[in-house]
C-alpha cells in the first residue's frame, strides 16, 4: 500500500504543480495584453496559490491542526525551517512571495513555479545578492504583498532554533513591516530534511504515510524600530511555541 501511495502521489503532485504553473503563465500573459500586469498577476496568483496548496493537501495526506490566526494584513512571515513541506502549509489572506535559497531556483516544477509565483532568490554567501534581496522586500511590500520567510536558512531537526539571519529584520525595522512568527511542528520529527540526506530517497520514504500530520500556529505580531529587539522576541516567542507544539505532539504518542 506504501509503494501505491507513493507512486500516485508522486504523479499527482507534479501534474497538479504543472497544472497551476501553466495556469499562472496564461494568466500572466493574459495580464500582459490587457496591460493590468500588476493587479491581476498579484490577485490573480495568490488565488491560484491558495488553491495549489488546497490540493497539495489532499494529495499528500497533509492534515493541519491549526493554532492562532494568520494576520489579515500583509506582513512578514517567519517560520522555523524543518522540511521541504514548510512551503506549502502557510496559507495567508493576502498575496506572499517567498525568500528562498538560490541553489532550490534549479529544481524541477517546484522551483520553476516558485519563481513564477514571484520567488526572491537570495545566494546567502553574496553581499550584494543580501543587499538585491533587502530591496526586493520593500519593493514586495510597496507592491501589496506579504512575504515568507524562514531566517533559520536551513532546515532544523532539533528543538533549539538555529541562529536567525539577521537582514530581514533590519529591512523591517528600518521600513516599519510587521512581523508574524510561525511555529511549525510535525508529529514525525524525522520528516526533517538535514544531514545532507538524498532528497528523493527521504521524500519517498515519507510520502508512503497515510497522513503527514502538521502543526502550525501563527503568534501575535511584532513591530519595532529596534532590529536586535524584533530578532529576540520573535525568535523567542517561535522557540516557546515549537517547544509547546513539540510536548502536545508527544503527550498524544
Amino acid at each position: 500500500m506504501q509503494v501505491i501511495r507513493i507512486i500516485y502521489r508522486t504523479i499527482a503532485f507534479s501534474a497538479w504543480a504543472t497544472i497551476i504553473s501553466l495556469a499562472i503563465i496564461v494568466l500572466l500573459l493574459v495580464a500582459f495584453f490587457m496591460g493590468r500586469t500588476e493587479s491581476v498577476r498579484r490577485e490573480g496568483t495568490h488565488k491560484l496559490f491558495k488553491l495549489f496548496l488546497q490540493g497539495s493537501h489532499v494529495i499528500l495526506g497533509i492534515r493541519i491542526h491549526w493554532f492562532g490566526e494568520s494576520p489579515k494584513d500583509p506582513s512578514v512571515l517567519m517560520g522555523n525551517h524543518r522540511s521541504y513541506l514548510d512551503a506549502v502549509v502557510l496559507p495567508t489572506s493576502f498575496p506572499v512571495v517567498f525568500v528562498a535559497r538560490h541553489e532550490t531556483k534549479a529544481w524541477p516544477i517546484i522551483g520553476w513555479g516558485a519563481t513564477l509565483l514571484g520567488t526572491i532568490w537570495v545566494k546567502r554567501d553574496e553581499k550584494e545578492s543580501r543587499k538585491a534581496t533587502r530591496i526586493a522586500v520593500k519593493d514586495r511590500f510597496d507592491s501589496g504583498y506579504g512575504v515568507v520567510i524562514f531566517p533559520e536558512g536551513t532546515t532544523n531537526k532539533n528543538p533549539e532554533l538555529l541562529p536567525y539571519k539577521k537582514g530581514i529584520f533590519y529591512s523591517c525595522a528600518e521600513n516599519g513591516f510587521q512581523i508574524a512568527p510561525v511555529a511549525i511542528e510535525y508529529r514525525d520529527p524525522n520528516i526533517a530534511w538535514v544531514d545532507d540526506e538524498w532528497f528523493i530517497p527521504h521524500t519517498f520514504k515519507h510520502l508512503g504515510g497515510r497522513y503527514i500530520d502538521t502543526y502550525v500556529s501563527f503568534g501575535p505580531t511584532f513591530k519595532n524600530k529596534d532590529a536586535e529587539k524584533l530578532i529576540v522576541d520573535v525568535r523567542s516567542w517561535t522557540q516557546k511555541e515549537c517547544s509547546r507544539l513539540r510536548g502536545l505532539i508527544d503527550s498524544k504518542a
